[in-house]
């Protein structure tokens, strides 16, 4: 019997395998920018029992991030009291919302949302949250 020659466990051309391998590494890192931080989250605990790092009932606070809120949150998307009332963004008034989904929400973005971690810094985004979570009917 004949050896079988070299490479026969694999048909494909070499081009193929390696654009096969990129994305398999492209796979990869899409799964692991998903599953990580639900990881490290996991393992921290619920989101909550993490405490935010400012007190989100001081008053400075909440009056800081109602004035950030309407440069960036009412014209489009929230409207002027945080009710949606028929536009893009849902409301956020009565506290229906966790504060770390907040917070990932507004630095992070998400479609129809854009992410607000360039504009703002941790600390103004989380201002913002607390000017959200203050807003009661």
């Amino acid at each position: 019997m004949a050896a079988p020659p070299p490479g026969w466990w694999c048909s494909m051309p070499s081009d193929t395998l390696a654009t096969r391998s990129g994305l398999a590494r492209r796979v990869v890192a899409a799964s692991l920018a998903v599953l990580l931080p639900m990881a490290v989250r996991a393992s921290q605990g619920t989101t909550s029992t993490l405490k935010p790092p400012i007190e989100l009932a001081d008053p400075a606070n909440i009056e800081a991030g109602r004035q950030m809120f309407n440069v960036t949150c009412t014209h489009y998307c929230h409207g002027k009291d945080a009710r949606g009332s028929g536009l893009r963004g849902p409301s956020l008034r009565n506290g229906g919302f966790d504060n770390w989904y907040l917070y990932g929400r507004i630095s992070g973005g998400r479609p129809p949302m854009p992410a607000f971690a360039g504009i703002y810094t941790p600390e103004q985004i989380w201002k913002i949250i607390a000017y959200i979570q203050s807003l009661r009917d």
